[in-house]
C-alpha cells in the first residue's frame, strides 16, 4: 500500500491510501487496491479539472519521508 496527496483545484488535500494510482490518458487521476489474489479494484477517481497535482509518498535515500510530485501531464503510475 502507498499513501498519496492530491491537491485540489479549490485550495484543500485529500490523501488516499491504495495500492497504486496511475493519470490516465484524459488527465484523470485513479486510486486501485489490489485483494489477497492480485486482482486490482478502482477505489477513488479524481477528475483533472478538480485537481492540481498528485503526490507519492516515498522515502529518500537519507531515511526521509517526503511528498514527490507527479506528472502533470501523461501516463504515469505510482505504487
Amino acid at each position: 500500500m502507498a499513501i498519496f496527496l492530491v491537491e485540489m483545484a479549490d485550495g484543500s488535500e485529500m490523501i488516499l491510501t491504495a495500492g497504486r494510482a496511475t493519470r490516465t490518458e484524459a488527465g484523470d487521476v485513479a486510486f486501485e487496491y489490489v485483494d489477497a489474489r492480485g486482482n486490482w479494484s478502482l477505489c477513488c477517481t479524481v477528475h483533472s479539472a478538480q485537481m492540481k497535482t498528485a503526490y507519492a509518498r516515498r522515502v529518500g535515500e537519507d531515511g526521509v519521508a517526503r511528498w514527490v510530485p507527479q506528472l502533470s501531464a501523461g501516463r504515469w503510475w505510482a505504487y
